[in-house]
C-alpha cells in the first residue's frame, strides 16, 4: 500500500538536515519552473533563485530567509518566500525596491502548512508580471 505524506511532513526537520532543506528549497524551485512552463509564460523572463543564499566562505545558508526568490527580468520585480515559525502563519507584504524604489518586490511569509498556497501565489505573481 502506498502512503501519501503530506509535503510539510516530509520536510518538517528542514532546519536541522541539510539534505531535507536543500529538498525542500528544489520542491519550491521546480514547483516554479513547471507552473511557469504550464502558463505558458517564457522561462527566460525569470531568474530563480534571485537572492543569493550563500555566506561569503561559500557555505550555504539554509534559514529559509528566502526559501524561494524570484525576479522577473523584464520589469525588475521580485517574489520572495520565507518559511518562520510564528503567527500569522501566511502574510504577504509589498515593499519597494531598487535605487529609486521603481520596482515592486512581493513577500510572502509562511509556515510550512502555506506551501502549496504560496506557490499559488507566486506563480500568480509570475503571470502578473508578463500581462
Amino acid at each position: 500500500m502506498l502512503m501519501v505524506v503530506p509535503e510539510r511532513l516530509m520536510f518538517e526537520t528542514y532546519l536541522s538536515d541539510p539534505q531535507i532543506y536543500d529538498r525542500l528549497e528544489q520542491h519550491f524551485l521546480d514547483t516554479f519552473a513547471t507552473g511557469i512552463q504550464a502558463a505558458g509564460l517564457r522561462v527566460g523572463d525569470f531568474r530563480s533563485p534571485h537572492y543569493n543564499t550563500f555566506f561569503v566562505d561559500g557555505t550555504k545558508d539554509r534559514d529559509a530567509n528566502p526559501i524561494f526568490s524570484a525576479k522577473h527580468l523584464p520589469s525588475g520585480n521580485i517574489v520572495r518566500i520565507v518559511i518562520f515559525d510564528s503567527s500569522p502563519e501566511y502574510s504577504e507584504v509589498h515593499k519597494r525596491v531598487g535605487d529609486n524604489d521603481e520596482k515592486d518586490e512581493l513577500c510572502l511569509f509562511i509556515t510550512l502548512p502555506g506551501m502549496q498556497r504560496a506557490m499559488g501565489t507566486a506563480l500568480a505573481w509570475a503571470q502578473q508580471q508578463a500581462s
